[in-house]
């Protein structure tokens, strides 16, 4: 299969590597337009690559018939502003880490300009990974991912196509809204984010499952209870953190986040934590994630106190307002937010 990955990132790459060890054409359309050399992977993927790039989104499309978004959350709305002239009827975009209800509003757009939406979103990203000087370390290839589909394609045929590309690694859920609230890294990130903040703040080295202490952990948990509670005011039924760690991991011992987390540090040691404030887990998991949230449990009249209280702490940290940071949010907010309300109904 035709594919490019929208990224450069250490997802974008290890994308990449597994793409090309199936076989697959693979091209890579960086966002800062540097063409990475050689890249080599450790850890739960292992093996040394070499990908074809293109220097524009123009010559992706017209190469490519499936797109892998695997950008910064910030670069979401250019992208999709960018690509809704380019796509044809034929071309699947795949949005990898489903963020602020993302597909809604390509699906949206697409549907304004009288193209079919081909949109695959996925509840988090297939792999954990980190640069480092000598190469990518791939922490875990996951499991399971949940992934959905927007109207013009069928579910089956979008996990068929999932599945090509990457193997027998997906769950099929009702509909984006639910994969937009199937995400746990915004939560999982602020927990950790705000109770190691000085680590990060001082570039330490420290365990990023390793520092998910018992403290982490209860906070995490409660943190996962507001979720379900939006999610279930939807009638929307969605993964809690405790499946999420053993479709993650399919071989943990179920436990409490803490221990569960413990044991992922004991068996996959060296993913570490971020080391500058300037970390997606603040600045995209936080505006891009807890921020939308917010905002749909506040129309639903669902409390969600910890998560309203994050945004407001890590905001006073960061010295800037993340409610603000979303642009994607206030370009369609009126739409989103109906198409969430309705999506009850249906």
């Amino acid at each position: 299969m035709k594919v490019c990955v929208l990224g450069a990132g250490a997802i974008g790459l290890t994308y990449c590597g597994l793409l090309t060890a199936r076989g697959h054409d693979v091209l890579l359309l960086s966002e800062s337009g540097e063409r990475p050399p050689r890249q080599t992977f450790e850890g739960a993927f292992e093996g040394t690559f070499r990908f074809s790039t293109v220097p524009s989104l123009e010559e992706a499309v017209q190469r490519a018939e499936v797109l892998i978004f695997a950008r910064r959350a910030e670069a979401i709305r250019p992208t999709i502003e960018a690509l809704v002239p380019l796509l044809c009827p034929h071309h699947t975009v795949v949005i990898s880490g489903e963020l602020s209800f993302a597909s809604l509003h390509f699906a949206a757009a697409l549907e304004a300009a009288g193209k079919p939406a081909r949109i695959i979103p996925w509840s988090t990203t297939l792999a954990t990974a980190q640069k480092r000087r000598d190469g990518i370390r791939v922490g875990t290839i996951r499991g399971t991912v949940d992934m959905a589909v927007t109207d013009a394609l069928d579910p089956l045929t979008g996990r068929g196509i999932c599945s090509d590309l990457f193997g027998d690694n997906f769950r099929v859920l009702c509909s984006p809204l639910a994969i937009g609230l199937s995400n746990l890294n915004p939560q999982i990130h602020l927990a950790n984010g705000l109770a190691n903040l000085t680590r990060i703040e001082k570039g330490e080295d420290w365990e990023n499952y390793g520092c998910i202490t018992p403290a982490v952990g209860r906070l995490i948990e409660s943190l996962d209870c507001e979720r379900l509670a939006v999610a279930q005011a939807l009638g929307i039924g969605v993964r809690d953190v405790f499946e999420h760690y053993a479709r993650t991991f399919p071989k943990i011992r179920p436990a409490s986040v803490s221990d569960m987390a413990q044991q992922v540090c004991q068996d996959f040691p060296g993913t570490k934590g971020p080391t500058e404030l300037a970390t997606r887990y603040l600045t995209e998991d936080i505006p891009y994630g807890i921020v939308p949230l917010c905002n749909l449990a506040r129309d639903l009249g669902v409390a969600v106190p910890l998560h309203e209280a994050g945004v407001t702490l890590v905001s006073g940290y960061l010295g800037r307002d993340l409610r603000r940071a979303n642009d994607l949010g206030a370009v369609n907010e009126d739409f989103w937010r109906k198409t969430m309300l309705c999506s009850e109904a249906s």
